[in-house]
């Protein structure tokens, strides 16, 4: 394999920073975010929102003024129950970008997954039952980028009120987690 062949991968962990926002296209105070590492415990930081809700982390940051994502996109998301026994059906999962005249593309999707999931909850311990959702998105076609593009990822899912989307700053888990193949 040839030097021009080989891929860099950008490894991304999602969470919402509650004392933190950012600005960029139509993200205005934007909380949530996609980052490289974690950040510190003592971090004011959100750990789930609603599933039901489409959610966006946004990878705020430069990566090079023109560079491609090409391969196998993959990661996970993390969803469970809470306060009652919640029902997942379907969720999709899209890598986008948005540039900062508010241009906004779908770069690629899982598509919608048919799930069918219920995850109990244990109202005697305050416990609901937690599901790890792996996907893979194919980028062989890939999507060249610029400068001013941003990623971002977008999560949305077909379930009730009592299903949220877990994003801890806790790196024993990995709640939301994705791996980008970039080519530069």
């Amino acid at each position: 394999m040839s030097g021009d062949d080989m891929r860099q991968h950008l490894v991304l962990y999602g969470f919402d920073y509650n004392d933190w926002t950012v600005n960029f296209g139509t993200f205005a105070s934007h909380h949530k975010l996609l980052d490289e590492q974690y950040i510190s415990d003592a971090a004011s930081t959100m750990e789930n929102s609603p599933a039901s809700d489409t959610n966006m982390f946004l990878f705020p940051f430069h990566i090079k003024k023109k560079y491609f994502v090409e391969g196998t996109i993959k990661g996970h998301i993390t969803v469970s129950s809470t306060t009652a026994t919640s029902t997942v059906t379907s969720y999709r999962i899209s890598l986008c970008r948005m540039n900062e005249d508010t241009t906004d593309e779908e770069l690629f999707s899982t598509g919608w997954v048919t799930v069918n999931d219920t995850l109990a909850w244990d109202a005697a311990y305050s416990v609901g039952e937690e599901v790890v959702y792996e996907f893979w998105m194919d980028a062989w076609n890939y999507a060249t980028l610029s400068g001013y593009d941003r990623l971002y990822l977008k999560v949305e899912m077909d379930c009730d009120q009592y299903a949220v989307l877990w994003h801890s700053n806790d790196s024993t888990y990995n709640d939301i987690y994705i791996d980008i193949p970039l080519r530069l």
